[in-house]
């Protein structure tokens, strides 16, 4: 596990099918930050194309570990919280899980909530592979990684299909901690950019119109 927590910390470009992949990109993009007085809460979606982006292409991450990480989240929704209080000498206080569950919830794009799952309900393997990666993801934040719990949430339709994709459009909401975090699909860091017919520059992939000449984007 400390091999792929380097890997993690200095890959910056890697390529999911032809699309090639900003990491640092994506990784702003499934974490959200909120920040008020004396506080600060943050929330980290983990899709499951993520450990194929992360680790593809390294001759030091076998397939079969790529094929392992896919098949043990594969059917759940990740996510990992964190609530901090911060000192008047910089000092970080951190919400236990136990309290940041209490207050967690994941809302789909039809509003129906879920909770997250207890331990009963999460299979031996995937726990056991959340422990492990669980230091490796707070190392990746620093300080603040400290505090940061991970949950499991099953979101599914009624053939049995994951709703939420990061590839495809739609949306949901992380609430704790009296704050929400949202997500719109699909993320930007994995679709190609679009440019501004006047300029030429290079615009976000999901949005439609240049926010500066309110021209309608165009597809590279």
């Amino acid at each position: 596990m400390k091999k792929l927590t380097l890997i993690l910390l200095l890959t910056s470009f890697t390529f999911f099918g032809q699309k090639k992949v900003d990491q640092s990109e994506l990784v702003k993009d499934l974490t959200i930050w909120k920040k008020g007085n004396n506080k600060m809460s943050g929330t980290l979606w983990i899709p499951n194309s993520y450990w194929r982006i992360a680790f593809e292409g390294n001759t030091n991450v076998p397939k079969s570990t790529i094929k392992m990480f896919e098949k043990a989240f594969e059917e759940y929704v990740l996510i990992s919280a964190v609530d901090i209080k911060i000192g008047a000498r910089g000092n970080m206080t951190f919400k236990t899980k136990l309290e940041l569950e209490k207050s967690l919830t994941l809302i789909d794009s039809s509003n129906k909530e879920y909770k997250s799952l207890a331990e009963s309900k999460i299979t031996y393997n995937t726990k056991n592979l959340l422990k492990n990666i669980t230091p490796m993801f707070s190392q990746m934040f620093g300080k603040m990684g400290k505090g940061m719990h991970f949950f499991l949430f099953k979101v599914k339709n009624n053939k049995g299909g994951t709703i939420i994709n990061e590839f495809q459009k739609g949306k949901f909401i992380v609430e704790h901690s009296q704050n929400k975090f949202k997500w719109n699909l699909p993320l930007s860091s994995l679709i190609d950019k679009k440019k501004c017919p006047v300029d030429n520059k290079e615009m976000n992939g999901n949005w439609s119109f240049c926010p500066f000449h309110g021209k309608e984007l165009i597809t590279k």
